[in-house]
């Protein structure tokens, strides 16, 4: 299946913008230096959710591609997801624990793999292993700060593994289409209704509004909406589908600029309203840039988003490896070093470990689901 350019471009924003926040917030650059890179990075976190929609997009345009009509089906959404992801999450974590163990104290080393009060115990690996830390995270905000940047991240990808578990049988399931539909906006609304609750019992951290699966699964679903959106919009001329990604681009781009995470009832409103923001646009235009396919000349302008994934989970060890030499930079200078090595480590990952890694589970795996 070809890719679309302004799905991957968009990626591309969403991973430079964790990045962004995570180099502010690591004390390496002068973060007053620069009131431009001070608006970029200080909400950088919205840019999981941008993420999110993107995904539920791009997920929902593959499931709806093959047809999905039986449990079959799902199975091989399944297994396809695990040759995709599990490969570098198992490297990742492999990875994390034998440099929690070997690298000596250290500000890199407690910023990026093991902070002071971390506690790396048998709740720690086993929420690891069923993509729930997001919730391990949360109940444990009152006593410990985290693990580390290369374990805290895992959050998201928990609230995605969380979704992609009921999401086919929600398809197979939800028949006609509309049903479908009036599930995902329920999803959506369960989203906000829930970090509202949350708001009302006092539960008004960061951590209590943003990271757990209720906000994830409606951005989620936002995106899988989108995609159902934009199979039937997309056969109108283009000059018709402008106001709806003037309005996308618009909604998303004030919210970033306005509705700081810091304050609690921007952390229920925002990214609801960067979600939708997102969503109307890729709804409306996500062909806008048309397709490619690789070796294209045109596939380098999208490299960081294809490889999004690799760059999220990558690019904490990214920035152990320059801490030092990124210290008292530049801000600018130090954010294209940290994606250049980012985007260096994420290439050589696809290209020696998970194509091959996912190839290998697809072919071994999917012989053995049986056809319609």
């Amino acid at each position: 299946m070809d890719r679309l350019l302004l799905v991957d471009l968009l990626r591309t924003v969403s991973i430079g913008l964790v990045l962004a926040v995570h180099l502010h917030g690591s004390g390496r650059i002068d973060t007053h230096a620069s009131a431009r890179w001070n608006a970029l990075a200080e909400n950088g976190s919205y840019g999981v959710y941008v993420f999110f929609v993107l995904s539920g997009f791009l997920i929902s345009r593959q499931i709806f591609a093959h047809g999905f009509r039986q449990r079959a089906d799902a199975v091989r959404f399944w297994i396809r997801r695990i040759a995709r992801i599990w490969p570098l999450v198992a490297l990742t974590c492999l990875t994390g624990a034998v440099l929690v163990t070997w690298l000596p104290d250290g500000p890199a080393t407690e910023f990026c793999f093991r902070r002071v009060d971390s506690r790396f115990d048998y709740a720690f690996w086993f929420s690891i292993a069923t993509f729930t830390l997001n919730w391990l995270r949360i109940l444990r905000s009152h006593i410990v700060g985290g693990w580390g940047l290369h374990w805290d991240i895992l959050w998201s990808l928990a609230i995605e593994e969380q979704f992609y578990l009921v999401y086919p049988l929600l398809v197979l399931l939800a028949r006609p289409r509309w049903k479908l539909v009036a599930a995902l906006v329920g999803v959506v609304l369960a989203g906000g209704a829930f970090d509202l609750f949350l708001y009302g019992q006092g539960r008004r951290s960061f951590l209590w509004l943003t990271t757990n699966s209720a906000m994830g699964f409606a951005s989620l679903a936002l995106g899988s909406l989108a995609w159902l959106v934009h199979a039937r919009v997309r056969i109108l001329p283009r000059d018709k589908r402008w106001p709806g990604l003037v309005l996308g681009a618009a909604m998303a781009v004030v919210t970033y600029r306005s509705l700081s995470l810091s304050q609690p009832l921007n952390c229920i409103a925002g990214p609801l309203a960067l979600s939708l923001g997102v969503a109307l646009t890729v709804a409306f235009c996500a062909d806008l840039l048309g397709t490619y396919r690789e070796g294209e000349r045109r596939s380098w302008l999208a490299l960081p988003g294809k490889l999004s994934f690799a760059c999220y989970l990558l690019h904490p060890l990214a920035l152990w490896l320059l801490w030092q030499p990124l210290t008292g930079q530049n801000v600018w200078l130090a954010f294209a070093a940290l994606g250049a090595a980012t985007v260096a480590l994420a290439q050589i990952s696809w290209q020696l470990f998970e194509e091959p890694a996912r190839l290998a589970i697809v072919q071994r795996l999917l012989p053995r689901v049986p056809e319609r």
